[in-house]
């Protein structure tokens, strides 16, 4: 039997877990857990996304990201409006408060990254990036 150290649900678990207190920590500042400060960084980078487009891309449960987004509205960081092309659906907006942080997540998220990928030489933390990408996206259409 292999080693459970060999597996890679346990690697990608500690990257996870490590990756999640790293950025918990960083974002005390601005008052935002690392679950936050992803969905900013979504919001931000796609501009406008559904809910459900959030929930998808994040690979969580519904109620999850609808508690994070409620939060982040109440907070002033996100705008939720009534999706015109489905009336079931929300449209989520940054608002300037999230615009004003998403320099910051992104680079506290850079961070993370480095520490994970320090004995890494540039050019396989260049692989490492897109394989994750890659093993994320086909993760994602497999929910189609």
């Amino acid at each position: 039997m292999a080693n459970m150290m060999d597996s890679p649900f346990k690697s990608i678990s500690i990257l996870y877990r490590k990756s999640h207190i790293w950025l918990n920590d960083s974002c005390t500042p601005y008052d935002l857990t690392a679950a936050q400060a992803v969905v900013i960084l979504m919001v931000c980078d796609f501009v406008i996304l559904t809910q459900d487009d959030i929930t998808k891309r994040l690979g969580l449960d519904k109620s999850v990201i609808a508690k994070t987004v409620t939060k982040l509205v109440e907070r002033g960081f996100l705008i939720r409006t009534t999706n015109p092309k489905d009336k079931r659906t929300y449209t989520i907006q940054p608002t300037e408060k999230a615009w004003k942080v998403y320099p910051f997540v992104k680079e506290q998220i850079e961070i993370c990254f480095r520490r994970m990928t320090q004995h890494m030489t540039d050019t396989e933390q260049a692989e490492f990036k897109r394989l994750l990408l890659l093993a994320a996206e086909t993760t994602i259409e497999q929910d189609d």
